[in-house]
């Protein structure tokens, strides 16, 4: 087959269109590159505009906001500022209580007083309460003044009157003034006995006369007696068993412990001769005179009761490193009607020693 011949006309106008082509896709191009171009100009133009807008909007307006805000917060911290106050002045505002000393060793007839700071330092009701745990050892009135009445251990409680549940303590020992102790032989040979405040004193440390034979003494018979039939009454016996003892009926019981046991046990539950209390004619010993009366109804209810006739049992449980004796829950002396209530102590009695203030160790 035979080629068709191109001719020189053909090829320039091939060339012309060619050209004309080209021409036409560089204006397409310039035109789509301005546009684009354009397009440009006007975001950033608007996104100047938004700025611009923005930041008015943020000069103008702002201020009233923060004035606006700033007063909300105002108001909120004075509205939660009020309602705290109330709350506390409700309950009083008295959330801790401390004290200048929280333990105390005072005399007979001397007075303390510990100064009281209630915290917070702007609550409203600052009042306060004092109570004492045991009169008969101190006293304390509503200003905080603790008084010394008699020897012993009690508590010394403050309160806030607006809310007791918060409160502070002080320990106080209420010890006898030296003073009124008087200073007597201590020695079995002593010439006259030994007389404290007017209470007949006879341990370890103080001795009576080897004449001193005063028998039972009446008062002492005639008030255990009402003891022992009143104790009746409730279907208990509890009767006499051991009185007054001599010099010399002490002296040989004394002996027979020391003989049995050897002197250093024997000077745990028996005196020596002249050291006794039996012989002061004060003292008595009930019912079995062992360490089962302990366990015993009647032991029981002179423990109780004992103190209200004027009886108190002389060598009580855990006290021994005072008397110098071990427990003895049948062995009472009378002191009167008056002393011994104080000496009962709720329970806790309280030695003679420690009362007065007086040792009671053999030399």
């Amino acid at each position: 087959m035979a080629k068709k011949r191109v001719t020189k006309y053909t090829l320039r106008r091939r060339r012309a269109v060619a050209v004309l082509i080209l021409l036409l896709l560089i204006i397409i191009i310039a035109v789509i590159a301005n546009a684009c171009s354009d397009d440009k100009k006007v975001s950033k133009g608007k996104a100047k505009n938004k700025s611009s807008t923005s930041q008015t909007t943020t000069t103008t307006k702002p201020s009233q906001q923060n004035i606006i805000i700033n007063t909300t917060t105002t108001a909120a911290n004075m509205l939660n500022q009020n309602t705290t106050t109330t709350t506390a002045a409700e309950k009083g505002g008295v959330e801790s209580i401390s004290l200048t000393f929280y333990a105390a060793n005072i005399k007979v007839g001397d007075k303390k007083m510990p100064i009281v700071t209630m915290s917070p330092s702007n609550a409203k009701d600052k009042s306060e309460i004092w109570e004492s745990s045991n009169t008969v050892i101190a006293t304390v009135d509503e200003k905080g003044n603790i008084l010394g009445v008699s020897p012993g251990t009690c508590y010394i409680t403050v309160k806030s009157k607006s809310n007791p549940e918060v409160y502070a303590e002080v320990k106080v020992t209420v010890v006898a003034n030296e003073e009124d102790a008087e200073t007597t032989p201590t020695s079995s040979d002593a010439s006259q006995p030994t007389y404290v405040k007017g209470v007949l004193i006879a341990n370890k440390s103080y001795a009576l006369p080897k004449d001193y034979n005063p028998g039972l003494d009446p008062t002492t018979k005639s008030q255990f007696e009402l003891l022992s039939a009143d104790a009746k009454k409730e279907g208990l016996d509890i009767h006499l068993s051991s009185g007054f003892r001599s010099y010399d009926y002490q002296k040989r019981i004394y002996n027979n412990y020391v003989n049995a046991y050897g002197q250093s046990t024997a000077d745990t539950f028996s005196a020596r001769p002249g050291h006794s209390e039996h012989q002061t004619g004060l003292a008595i010993d009930v019912n079995s005179i062992d360490d089962s009366f302990a366990a015993t109804p009647e032991s029981a209810w002179l423990a109780s009761n004992a103190h209200r006739y004027g009886f108190i049992i002389r060598y009580p449980k855990g006290k021994e490193h005072i008397t110098g004796y071990k427990y003895e829950s049948w062995h009472f002396r009378y002191v009167g009607i008056d002393l011994a209530p104080k000496l009962y102590n709720n329970g806790d009695w309280i030695t003679l020693e420690a009362y007065f203030g007086i040792t009671s160790k053999y030399e």
